[in-house]
């Protein structure tokens, strides 16, 4: 008897934990980020699926630690930004480094080029196609980030492979190579994909198809191509690369205490436990339009090279870069500065 309600007590026990377990997992961004592997029309495929409907999923590029016209290895990239996932970017020139598209960053187009399609990522929840032949320029109005790269593999779910429109003629980027694509299904999920099989610009189409993609554009690939998922290095580039597509965690803020004037230390709490980086924008009054005086705003450096691992609704300290914020407010663009706002 006392042998059978033991049992009884630990298969009790052990259900517990196994709720919480899940209640902890569904509080997290694991749901909407995952990593599969496929065999599609004789290819090995490896897919990262973020869930553009969460609010905490923020799409972002990554350049080297030098910037524009530098290259970097992928996992100094990785380690030194911290992303969930990251892929290679768009294409560059292996003498100059600079990069063949246009790239947005923060808000920003930071580089311009007339080569390629247009792909935007409005907030952390939509992502805009553009169509644009070559030399024509690109409206990236609304855009947080985004890159010009391509060609355009499909429209509205039909094929629209054009690569000589767009302005790629090079021979090297036809026939068959290890390709990477980005896509989007019809239910806002990203798709960001790495064929380990070499494959034409044609059969890569009809992979990201396969895959439910309804929009979807090739990324640099190649001796290029490069896929990183929560610390596994899915595939490693055989070169530097010159710029990246990140996936990041953008944990709800609530702010604690702000410190007074002198004072460096800021006290946060995050609705999450997944790694993040970047920088924390705390409002003191909620609804006043941006100014740039520092009485209405504090900004905090969250991150700086390397990853933090936050604590699911504890208290963290941030130290706060107080010459940054006379920076940022002379420049008087907090949006495209700020990767995590108060709730």
């Amino acid at each position: 008897m006392y042998r059978e309600r033991s049992i009884l007590s630990l298969s009790l026990t052990a259900l517990c934990v196994l709720a919480v377990i899940a209640l902890l997992r569904s509080a997290t961004i694991g749901d909407s980020l995952a990593l599969a592997n496929y065999r599609l029309r004789g290819a090995r495929v490896h897919v990262i699926r973020a869930d553009l409907n969460d609010p905490r999923i923020r799409i972002d590029i990554g350049l080297p630690a030098r910037g524009l016209a530098h290259s970097e290895s992928f996992e100094s990239m990785v380690r030194r930004r911290a992303p969930l996932a990251a892929v290679t970017g768009t294409y560059f020139c292996t003498r100059s480094l600079v990069p063949v598209g246009t790239i947005v960053i923060g808000g920003r187009k930071i580089h311009v080029s007339y080569i390629g399609n247009t792909v935007c990522f409005l907030g952390s929840t939509q992502v805009r196609f553009i169509d644009t032949a070559k030399g024509q320029d690109c409206d990236v109005t609304g855009a947080y980030s985004g890159l010009r790269t391509g060609p355009r593999l499909l429209k509205d779910g039909h094929y629209a492979l054009n690569p000589r429109r767009e302005g790629f003629r090079h021979p090297g980027l036809f026939g068959a190579h290890l390709r990477m694509a980005l896509g989007v299904t019809a239910h806002n999920k990203l798709l960001l994909v790495y064929v380990a099989t070499p494959v034409t610009f044609a059969r890569t189409a009809g992979i990201m198809k396969a895959l439910g993609a309804v929009d979807a554009v090739c990324l640099d690939g190649g001796s290029s191509a490069a896929m990183y998922y929560r610390g596994r290095l899915i595939h490693r580039p055989g070169r530097r690369l010159t710029n990246i597509i990140e996936v990041h965690n953008v944990p709800r803020v609530t702010l604690v205490k702000l410190p007074p004037e002198g004072y460096s230390l800021l006290i946060a709490r995050f609705d999450s436990a997944e790694p993040a980086f970047g920088r924390v924008a705390f409002q003191r009054s909620a609804g006043i339009p941006w100014e740039p005086r520092l009485a209405l705003y504090e900004q905090a450096a969250v991150l700086k090279p390397t990853a933090l691992r936050l604590f699911k609704n504890r208290p963290v300290f941030f130290p706060i870069d107080r010459p940054g914020l006379r920076r940022d407010a002379s420049d008087r663009r907090p949006t495209g500065l700020s990767r995590f706002r108060s709730g």
